[in-house]
């Protein structure tokens, strides 16, 4: 986990994780295949939120859980 403060903006007309972080000096600690693992579940909540499926709370909660990942993960570039 970095000491450096993350921020991360969710929503379908963000940049990617790895661009957001790198504008950051960071870097997800993840091989290529988990790091494509994080963004396609951030995707998905996206969009299960954008059809309704999920709820507001319930795309918070989501979104939530995957910063913690993205926290524990970041690292300088």
């Amino acid at each position: 986990m970095t000491s450096h403060n993350v921020r991360i903006n969710f929503g379908a007309l963000e940049e990617t994780i790895d661009q957001q972080l790198r504008e950051q000096g960071l870097k997800l600690d993840l091989c290529p295949l988990e790091r494509s693992y994080v963004q396609r579940d951030i995707d998905e909540v996206t969009r299960l939120r954008i059809r309704c499926i999920i709820t507001e709370a319930e795309s918070d909660k989501a979104r939530k859980r995957i910063f913690q990942i993205i926290k524990k993960q970041a690292k300088p570039l």
